[in-house]
């Protein structure tokens, strides 16, 4: 198994609710990921995201990345479920099983961040290829 460290961008973010009723609201954001680091690689991110309270959040959603890892080119689908609290949001991945293409066919995995709004996010995976 091997790790990779580095830096996640979450761009453009475009957030819009869907559902909003006793105080809870359910949105769907969309994203443009850039990652920087032992992963080099960009492209769409989705997420439902529920707010039980104004000051929680759980999301669910893909990441559809395309770029290098190891010195392979390829691409790969990271499904992502975190919450965000007291202003950190913490997220699990795991990479999706048969969704390597390219030098990343095969790939597994799962790896994790934890972020503070307008912060720097730190990723870091573990996997196989």
């Amino acid at each position: 198994m091997s790790t990779a460290k580095g830096t996640i961008l979450h761009n453009n973010w475009n957030e819009k609710p869907y559902h909003e009723a006793d105080g809870q609201k359910s949105t769907e954001a969309r994203i443009d990921i850039v990652m920087h680091g032992d992963i080099e690689a960009a492209g769409p991110c989705r997420f439902l995201m529920q707010y039980p309270t104004p000051e929680t959040c759980h999301y669910a959603g893909y990441l559809v990345l395309t770029g290098t890892l190891g010195g392979k080119s390829g691409s790969f689908i990271i499904h992502e479920a975190g919450t965000w609290k007291d202003g950190v949001a913490s997220s699990r991945w795991e990479i999706v099983e048969g969704s390597g293409t390219g030098g990343l066919k095969g790939i597994t995995g799962s790896g994790s961040y934890a972020a503070e709004h307008d912060k720097t996010v730190h990723y870091q995976l573990d996997y196989t290829l």
